[in-house]
């Protein structure tokens, strides 16, 4: 979340672990230089975040990203080549030692799926309709200037305060966000190789693919998942990726506001989020409507042209989350809580979404004729409250009622800046929705004791 920033979608605390574990402090005045052997890792994209492997940090469940922690120097630069994803999303984000994207010379750290360049005789499936992905070759280094294609950013002008104590303030990451896969399978995505070159070319290294071990779930990735809840109470606030709770009504219930705190490490710089808190209970069901923009959901799981005529937003997506560290995903069983733009029911062009526990589910959720789609509320955690949030994933510039566009977080400010398009929630009493249904769950709302 940020800059106008947002709810942070990865889980890279792990990569921070492996680094603070490995490295010896050093201070922000004297950064630590590095060769590419003795970079923090041996092999190319030791993280594999899904919620699946570390539910932490209010991921989307339907994305994946990989990422690759380096001690950046005078002179080095990190090439990825690869082929274009079949996929909804693709990119590539740089962040400093804080867990933060950034700007250098006015060029951010991040490089959209749609503004790479191919390489040489091959297409970009997202600039050319219906073409086979074809390579690329991005680089990141220290001088980009504007007239650069397929260049980011290597680090920040100014040094940044790590995340973590101990860690050189001159430590960096590399992030491949992927959403909505092709066949929904992260494993079928090709990674691209990276090759590090410091001294100014004097040391050239092309490093390995990291082994898959990670995707087995095993005993050392379960104290990893330890690590990065500890992490995580440790370096967010409690009000860190959510509503503000000092924004006048942004703190109440069911109220929504843009997604705020700049202190959420990994933001993805493509995606803005609108959300509200509120206390589930057995009995009771929270109900919540927004008309939607239109999306890129007709490509499904693959590429698309953009920007595309009528189209106003690449992917959203509605996701519930329990307000408590380390802020995962609600999940019950193989149940994910959270729908994906092309998953979610629409009625002339209005979402409709019931939280409720399993034993709660209205019954007007099942089946796939279903008008009004259902997330779950936690089944372990029925004490803490929850948080809702709606992600606007890469606004087209045609389209301003995106809530990446609100210049605050308070209501007033969403609220103005989405238009027809802000959310409305209410809660009632499973009996009440049973006999009127959504209408009726909005005609006599009830609040849980």
């Amino acid at each position: 979340m940020h800059s106008p920033r947002r709810l942070a979608s990865l889980t890279a605390l792990i990569a921070i672990a492996a680094v603070a574990a490995l490295l010896p402090a050093t201070s922000a005045a004297r950064p630590m230089i590095a060769s590419a052997a003795t970079q923090p890792t041996a092999c190319a994209w030791p993280v594999e975040s899904t919620p699946a492997k570390a539910n932490v940090a209010y991921p989307d469940s339907n994305a994946t990203y990989w990422t690759t922690p380096f001690i950046a120097e005078d002179g080095m630069t990190i090439t990825l080549n690869g082929t274009f994803p079949t996929a909804r999303f693709f990119s590539f984000v740089v962040y400093n030692s804080a867990g933060q994207d950034f700007t250098t010379n006015g060029i951010p750290s991040s490089l959209t799926d749609y503004q790479m360049v191919p390489g040489a005789g091959t297409q970009n499936p997202w600039v050319t309709a219906g073409a086979t992905p074809g390579t690329y070759s991005v680089t990141v280094m220290n001088g980009v200037t504007s007239s650069m294609s397929n260049a980011i950013p290597l680090m920040p002008s100014t040094p940044s305060t790590p995340l973590v104590n101990g860690m050189p303030a001159n430590t960096g990451f590399v992030t491949m966000r992927i959403y909505l896969p092709v066949n929904n399978n992260a494993n079928a995505i090709p990674l691209p190789t990276m090759t590090i070159s410091t001294g100014n070319g004097a040391k050239v290294t092309t490093l390995k693919q990291c082994s898959s071990a990670q995707k087995t779930p095993g005993a050392a990735s379960k104290v990893i998942k330890k690590a990065i809840a500890k992490m995580l109470s440790k370096s967010l606030n409690g009000t860190a990726g959510t509503p503000p709770t000092t924004s006048g009504t942004c703190s109440n219930s069911l109220v929504f506001c843009k997604a705020g705190g700049s202190t959420t490490p990994f933001p993805n710089s493509d995606s803005g989020y609108v959300a509200a808190r509120y206390q589930p209970a057995a009995g009771y069901v929270t109900v919540v409507r927004a008309t939607m923009p239109t999306s890129a959901m007709a490509d499904g799981n693959g590429p698309g042209v953009w920007p595309a005529a009528g189209i106003d937003l690449r992917y959203w997506s509605f996701c519930n989350y329990v307000y408590a560290k380390p802020y995962p995903v609600v999940t019950v069983g193989p149940i994910m809580g959270c729908t994906a733009d092309q998953d979610m029911p629409l009625v002339n062009g209005t979402a409709t979404v019931v939280i409720s526990s399993l034993k709660d589910r209205p019954v007007s959720t099942l089946g796939k004729k279903a008008k009004v789609g259902w997330l779950p509320t936690s089944p372990s955690n029925t004490t803490a409250e929850e948080v809702i949030a709606i992600r606007n994933m890469l606004a087209a510039p045609t389209f301003t009622q995106s809530v990446m566009n609100a210049q605050n977080s308070n209501q007033a400010s969403t609220a103005s800046t989405m238009g027809s398009y802000y959310p409305q929630g209410v809660q009632c009493t499973t009996a009440t929705f049973a006999k009127g249904g959504v209408a009726g769950c909005f005609k006599n709302p009830a609040t849980p004791s």
